[in-house]
């Protein structure tokens, strides 16, 4: 006789187990999906990724499983989580190419505090790549009602409880039980890449390599998910060991002390009733820059002759250089910040405007120095006032005065740009100048060069790049770039004409903060020296009058340049800059730090008047 045995599942039982094969089959499949955005629609690196690092990649099929168990907890039908999942995958790797495509760098978590910003940076993407994302979240909601509706109770992904009791009907112990759990796991499961100081990490289980200094081969190497999550670590300001108000306090009475013995030798500012305007240009760059025997224009030469020809002769009349920059294709306000504070962004990793100085009140700055010498204090900026909370982050670095494109009187455009150009803003100092006779210090945050790059918004261009190499779009957005360049430096010569007719005297700072994101060559370059070709940005130092200009102070500040007094907060940093003149992570990569116990002492200070208590500030 042969006994027959069959397994008889109830509907409920085969509602839970299809449920959680199908959720399984939907996360390997929005995983891949995920990465094939995420490499801007480049099915072979994505199907790389999956075959050529299983354990990265089913690491994160894995987490994106317990985030689908984590939406069906909450939607109840798994049709629906997987919708959720897919739309909001849309949406987050539609933000992610767009900032891909104008910076070269993924998206991390740090972006999302310019949220409030979302309408001033809708300004930067095209209204039909906003439409097609519109569309295809859409057709998503389309696609998951008609799978609920038509297909789901098939395959057993619907079952219906005839319980008279609501929560009975609808599961809710069970579906809390599973919300938790999935989270509780997704917690756990994330905290060896969510917990990390910001350095070099190796995970030998999955192989699994992440660095601080290149996101793009940490997504890369590790997917999405991961490259994602260990960035979290940026939204956090961890105090540093031996931070103490003992500490503080014995490193400000070190550099008073200095600062009164070698102030003796140096000039007051106000006693020379010098008036001090820094520029930062946006994305101005230096195509002809050199470095290391390399040449930038070796990888993008052009036809059309020197594309900044004010720049390079101010250059050779004045103190002036190249200085490796924080960032690439972005990431102007915390070119900024370094620049106006002299504090670092190397320990802080996010974006202090938005996450620390809001609400971090008052802090050390050069407009702060130069307020108690009696000097007006004012910050020009022909865009949104809010951008990078610009509003309160230039309050907290002590400008009085803040005049934004709604205050300004001149507001010139580029071709069909939508940005107020750089002779506008430049108009706009000069009246600032004029306005009094007072001493002031002018900080002016430029516009007209930053992205897109449209074809159109010149209907003629100087400039081509004659690379075979290059992608014709990619072309075109250059020319565009180069010519906003050419103009630029065109409106920067009129302005130093403008600075040396004014009968007060002035001193200008200028720098460049950052390049387009427009040079794969060489910034994804396997070679350092070809990387560093797109992070070199021009600078110098112009005086309307007699200055005495010292060659041998151009490594170090505009303070040196000029032998002017100092706070003792500047000769610190003129000791870190002696044994780190380049303090960034792309530039240091994972090697140890030079004099690692003032570099400490620096990081201390830092994290006191960002993040701690201010004893450095204290009287």
């Amino acid at each position: 006789m042969k006994i027959k045995s069959k397994l008889h599942l109830t509907e409920k039982t085969k509602y839970y187990l299809y449920s959680v094969i199908f959720l399984a089959v939907a996360a390997v499949l929005l995983t891949w999906f995920l990465e094939y955005r995420y490499y801007i629609h480049d099915i072979c690196r994505a199907w790389d990724f999956a075959i050529g690092s299983p354990l990265p990649f089913f690491y994160n099929v894995f987490l994106m499983w317990l985030m689908l168990l984590f939406l069906w907890a909450i939607f109840e039908k798994p049709g629906s989580a997987a919708g959720a999942m897919w739309i909001l995958i849309i949406i987050i790797s539609y933000i992610h190419i767009q900032k891909y495509n104008s910076r070269g760098f993924p998206l991390s978590p740090e972006d999302f505090q310019l949220a409030s910003e979302a309408s001033s940076l809708s300004k930067f993407v095209s209204f039909a790549s906003i439409a097609r994302m519109v569309i295809a979240i859409l057709l998503v909601v389309g696609l998951t009602i008609l799978f609920n509706r038509m297909l789901a109770k098939k395959i057993h992904l619907n079952y219906h409880n005839p319980s008279p009791s609501f929560g009975k009907r609808h599961y809710l112990l069970t579906r809390l039980i599973i919300l938790v759990i999935s989270a509780l796991s997704f917690y756990a499961a994330t905290d060896f890449v969510r917990n990390n100081d910001g350095s070099r990490y190796e995970d030998h289980f999955l192989g699994a390599h992440f660095t601080a200094w290149n996101q793009n081969r940490n997504y890369s190497d590790n997917g999405f998910i991961l490259g994602f999550l260990y960035n979290l670590q940026k939204l956090d300001l961890s105090e540093p060991d031996k931070y103490s108000e003992e500490k503080i306090s014995a490193l400000k009475e070190e550099y008073e002390n200095r600062a009164a013995t070698e102030n003796e030798n140096r000039i007051a500012a106000d006693e020379q009733n010098v008036s001090v305007v820094i520029v930062l240009n946006e994305s101005f760059f230096d195509t002809a820059v050199s470095y290391n025997g390399a040449s930038f224009e070796d990888y993008y030469p052009h036809t059309g002759g020197d594309v900044t020809p004010n720049l390079h002769k101010l250059m050779q009349e004045n103190p002036s250089g190249h200085m490796y920059t924080l960032d690439y294709g972005g990431g102007t306000a915390n070119i900024e910040f370094e620049t106006l504070t002299s504090l670092t962004n190397y320990w802080t990793n996010t974006v202090p405007y938005t996450a620390l100085l809001p609400k971090s009140g008052e802090i050390p700055s050069i407009a702060q120095t130069y307020k108690k010498l009696g000097y007006e204090t004012v910050a020009i900026h022909p865009y949104n006032g809010g951008m990078y909370k610009r509003n309160i982050a230039l309050a907290n670095e002590g400008f009085d005065t803040f005049i934004t494109e709604l205050e300004m009187k001149h507001k010139e455009k580029e071709g069909q740009s939508d940005y107020i150009n750089d002779d506008s803003a430049y108009k706009e100092t000069i009246d600032a100048l004029k306005s009094t006779d007072k001493n002031q210090i002018v900080g002016l945050i430029t516009m007209q060069n930053h992205t897109p790059y449209h074809s159109w918004i010149y209907e003629e261009k100087d400039f081509a790049v004659t690379n075979d190499n290059i992608s014709e779009d990619r072309k075109n957005e250059i020319a565009t770039y180069y010519q906003y360049l050419h103009n630029s430096d065109k409106y920067l010569g009129e302005f130093i004409e403008e600075i040396d007719k004014l009968d007060k005297k002035v001193v200008v700072l200028f720098y460049g903060d950052h390049s387009a994101g427009l040079f794969e060559l060489t910034n994804e370059n396997d070679d350092k020296t070809a990387r560093t070709l797109s992070r070199m940005v021009p600078y110098f130092v112009h005086a309307n009058y007699d200055a005495g200009f010292s060659e041998k102070y151009l490594p170090m500040t505009t303070y040196n340049i000029l032998n002017w007094k100092k706070d003792p907060l500047y000769y610190l940093v003129d000791d870190v800059c002696k044994e780190e003149p380049i303090l960034t992570a792309t530039y240091i990569e994972d090697r140890a730090l030079n004099s690692a116990e003032l570099l400490h002492d620096y990081e201390l200070l830092t994290y006191d008047i960002l993040g701690g208590k201010k004893y450095w500030m204290n009287k």
